[in-house]
C-alpha cells in the first residue's frame, strides 16, 4: 500500500520559487508535475475538469506565504503510519486487492478527499491545500477506501446507486473508526446531522423520485448541496445514502459488495411495510414517508 506524500516535492517548488525570478509554471513542472505526472495529470482531469491553462495561471498567480500553515499540518503526524493503519483496519472489513495507493497532494480546488484512477487502478487523494489539521485525515482515507472498493465492482450512473455508494463510504468510515462521532463520518458539523435527522423523511420523499436520473448536475445538488442550497441541504444526499445502507447492512451484515440496486430494492420494500403499518399503528416519524 504505497503512500506517496506528493506534498513533499510542492514544497520544494515553492522553496525554488523563492530562490529567484522564473516562471512559475516551468519551475512547477520541474519540481512537481513532471516527477507526479501520472497522479497529478489524473488529478486535474478527473477531479477539476477544467482547461490546462486554468492549471498554468493558477500557478503562475500563488503567493507562497499562503501554505505557511500546511508546513504546520504535515508536522502533526506521521501520514504514511496514520493511512498504514487505516488502510489495514479497512482490509480486515472489506478486503481490496490490490490496495489503493494514496497520494497526499497539495492541488487548487480540490476535494480533501477524492478516489481516482491512476493508470488504470483506483487509488485515494487527499488534498492537502485546505486542510487546517490532520484530524478528519483517517476518516477521509476510511471514506475514499469505500470508494474505491465500491467502483471496482463498478461505475455508479444513476442518483440511487451514487447514494448507496456514498452509504457504504460513510458506513466503512464508522466501522472503521467507531470511536468518532457520527458527525465525523458524514464530514459535516453536529448541527447539520441534527437537522437531517428531523427532515429525513421530507428529503426521501423530494428524493425517491429522481433515484433513476443520471443528470450530473443534479446529483451535486442533491448528494453535496450544490447550487440551490435553499432546497437540498449540504451534504443532504450523503446523509439518506447511509440510513439506506445502515438499515440494509442490519439485515445483510457484511454486504458491502451488494448491488446498489439491491439496496434500493430493499428501502422501497420497507417503506412499503411501514406505510402499511400507518393504516394501524403510528409510524417512526424518521421513516420514509408513504409516497
Amino acid at each position: 500500500m504505497p503512500v506517496h506524500l506528493l506534498y513533499e516535492d510542492f514544497f520544494r517548488f515553492l522553496e525554488a520559487l523563492a530562490v529567484g525570478p522564473a516562471d512559475p509554471w516551468e519551475v512547477y513542472q520541474r519540481c512537481y508535475l513532471e516527477p507526479h505526472r501520472a497522479a497529478l495529470e489524473a488529478w486535474w482531469e478527473q477531479c477539476i475538469g477544467r482547461p490546462r491553462v486554468v492549471w498554468q495561471d493558477r500557478v503562475r498567480s500563488l503567493r507562497p506565504q499562503d501554505y505557511g500553515l500546511l508546513y504546520d499540518v504535515v508536522r502533526e503526524g506521521d501520514l504514511r503510519e496514520i493511512a498504514r493503519q487505516v488502510t489495514a483496519r479497512c482490509q480486515e472489513i472489506i478486503p481490496l486487492c490490490p490496495e489503493p495507493d494514496i497520494y497526499c497532494l497539495v492541488g487548487f480546488f480540490s476535494p480533501e478527499g477524492f478516489a481516482f484512477e491512476v493508470e488504470g487502478q483506483w487509488a485515494i487523494g487527499i488534498g492537502m491545500e485546505r486542510l487546517g489539521n490532520l484530524r478528519l485525515v483517517p476518516v477521509l482515507l476510511a471514506h475514499e477506501y469505500g470508494h474505491c472498493y465500491r467502483r471496482s465492482l463498478g461505475k455508479s450512473r444513476t442518483l440511487g446507486e451514487r447514494l448507496v455508494d456514498e452509504g457504504f463510504a460513510v458506513e466503512l468510515s464508522a466501522r472503521v473508526l467507531p470511536e468518532r462521532p457520527t458527525h465525523d463520518h458524514l464530514l459535516m458539523r453536529p448541527g447539520q446531522l441534527a437537522a437531517l435527522r428531523q427532515y429525513q423523511a421530507q428529503l426521501w420523499q423530494a428524493v425517491e423520485p429522481l433515484l433513476g436520473s443520471q443528470d450530473e448536475a443534479l446529483a451535486g445538488r442533491i448528494i453535496y448541496g450544490r447550487g440551490e442550497r435553499q432546497r437540498w441541504p449540504s451534504r443532504a444526499g450523503v446523509y439518506l445514502g447511509w440510513r439506506l445502507v445502515q438499515e440494509f447492512l442490519q439485515a445483510r451484515p457484511g454486504g458491502f459488495a451488494a448491488p446498489a440496486a439491491l439496496v434500493l430494492a430493499a428501502a422501497a420494500m420497507r417503506a412499503r411495510s411501514r406505510c402499511a403499518a400507518e393504516l394501524t399503528s403510528e409510524t417512526d416519524p424518521g421513516a420514509p414517508p408513504c409516497s
